[in-house]
């Protein structure tokens, strides 16, 4: 089994916000809420625009199919405000074009 060790690079972590924000709003805004939650991206992937509007996710962990709470940080929670503004809350946050599917993990990395 393949272990993924985590960014830990302050410098690294604002470049790569950076570079994705100049690309994509949608890549950047999974990047952040990845490393400001340390969820999967099978839980980010499952959230909807009604779960961004608490100051914490609940959520069941897709792998470990755990219960859990996780308190947004501040930051996390100024992006999400600005990224979810218009969207209706039973939308998924990164939701496929056209349908409210969201996005497949293979769109999301």
């Amino acid at each position: 089994m393949n272990f993924v060790q985590p960014i830990r690079d302050p410098e690294c972590i604002f470049y790569i916000k950076r570079f994705l924000k100049e690309q994509s709003e949608r890549n950047y805004m999974l990047f952040v809420t990845g490393i400001n939650s340390g969820l999967r991206i099978s839980d980010i992937l499952e959230l909807r625009v009604r779960d961004a509007k608490r100051p914490y996710f609940n959520l069941i962990e897709k792998k470990t199919k755990k219960k859990k709470r996780i308190d947004m940080t501040p930051a996390l929670q100024k992006e999400l405000k600005a990224y979810i503004e218009g969207k209706e809350d039973h939308e998924y946050l990164f939701k496929s074009q056209g349908i409210n599917k969201p996005i497949s993990r293979v769109d999301g990395l």
